[in-house]
């Protein structure tokens, strides 16, 4: 094991306008490490080869809660995580109210010490060639299937709170809509979105497990998109961060990289999309008794269908319960707020394309063109919780997301 130079350091959590319920902050590693392509290329994120991604202070620090004269109140999860970007130290915050500042000590940890989870951590056991599980603890989350002969990948099954199922998988009138995906109908005059006769396809080419621990397991899987005859049109670089957060939320961060690394890349004005694509349980269609809720206060597909806004919650009754699916569109976003082509039949996608097709104005477009070697970069977070939006409280989850926590280093 390598020496980790984290060192001794304390930290300023700042809940700033809003309060805090389980969070996670991080702060750059002080080890300089990163995720560092095989082939030592310019741009990591969009290289199709492996990464090599072990961070050297994983393991080796603790996070520690320290009271208002600096003593250790309790240890918290804490893990270090490497991406294109450097290597981070991820920690939970949990119950910081609005306003308040809470410090925490980062330590080397001890040799035999074991750090804590919520519910045991995330782990990722992945099958080559076909599929990365994700599990909290003992129970399973969501499984990330790849393998030959289907028209794109996708997250399926997918659990909420309970271990119950939220989503659905190639329902009958939408077989194409396979729980939780990424597609565009019009990508260089290909459909990537159907799976009809002479559709495109996402072939992948490499999954790996990038982080597994305490706080979260990350997968980063390398596809290529493909016509029907064979033309590859881009590259997709997904990027899935499952988060152990406790029993009664599931949380999952989508960073979806679209590369024109064969040439220019036109992507056109469709509603036949979904950047983020969910099909919820049929028990959770607004057809059924659920409902579509918007950041605005807007409910239902007649006031959410065709709209923007930060974020969507679909909620509804799953067995015994209510639980409900968010997607949270990051504000450093393309074209943030992002449309949604949410029904009532159970979809519901981010959708930045259809523009003309949402307003009904064919002057309104949402055709984009990548020239060579450009690329757009997507952040999707999916929150499952139980009850109905307020009581999922996912307003302020979303605050988490968009608008997190201030964190600075104190000097002693």
């Amino acid at each position: 094991m390598s020496e980790c130079s984290c060192g001794q350091a304390t930290y300023e959590v700042s809940a700033g306008n809003h309060a805090r319920q389980a969070t996670v902050v991080s702060v750059p590693c002080e080890c300089q490490g990163q995720a560092e392509c095989e082939c030592g290329c310019c741009d990591p994120e969009v290289c199709e080869c492996g990464h090599q991604s072990d961070c050297p202070c994983d393991g080796q620090h603790a996070v520690w809660e320290l009271d208002h004269r600096g003593r250790r109140v309790r240890q918290v999860p804490s893990q270090c995580v490497c991406g294109p970007d450097g290597c981070r130290l991820l920690w939970l915050v949990t119950h910081l109210p609005a306003g308040a500042t809470r410090r925490y000590g980062v330590t080397q940890a001890e040799e035999s010490a074991q750090i804590p989870s919520i519910s045991g951590g995330v782990q990722v056991h992945l099958e080559d060639g076909k599929q990365a599980d994700f599990f909290l603890g003992p129970a399973p989350f969501t499984s990330y299937v790849f393998r030959h002969g289907i028209a794109r990948p996708y997250c399926y099954p997918v659990y909420g709170p309970g271990t119950l199922q939220v989503t659905n998988f190639a329902p009958h009138d939408h077989p194409h809509h396979k729980s939780m995906y990424v597609a565009h109908g019009e990508v260089n005059g290909h459909d990537n979105w159907s799976e009809l006769e002479g559709h495109a396809s996402t072939v992948n080419t490499r999954v790996e497990v990038i982080a597994q621990g305490p706080i979260t397991g990350v997968i980063r899987s390398v596809s290529d998109w493909v016509s029907a005859r064979g033309d590859k049109l881009l590259r997709e670089i997904t990027t899935i961060a499952a988060y152990d957060l406790g029993p009664e939320v599931r949380v999952m961060d989508w960073r979806i990289v679209w590369y024109a690394a064969y040439g220019g890349v036109y992507l056109g004005d469709t509603k036949e999309a979904g950047t983020i694509s969910i099909r919820v349980a049929e028990s959770m269609e607004e057809n059924r008794g659920g409902r579509i809720v918007n950041a605005y206060g807007a409910v239902t597909e007649a006031e959410c269908w065709g709209r923007r806004a930060p974020w969507v919650d679909y909620y509804g009754p799953v067995g015994k319960e209510i639980l409900g699916i968010a997607v949270f569109d990051h504000p450093s976003n393309f074209r943030h707020p992002t449309w949604w082509h949410v029904r009532s039949y159970g979809l519901f996608t981010a959708n930045q394309w259809g523009i003309h097709e949402f307003t009904g104005d064919w002057s309104q477009r949402g055709d984009h063109t990548l020239r060579p070697g450009e690329k757009l970069v997507f952040n999707f977070r999916v929150y499952i919780h139980r009850g109905d939006t307020q009581a999922g409280d996912v307003a302020g989850h979303y605050l988490d997301y968009a608008f997190p926590p201030k964190v600075e280093r104190v000097e002693d």
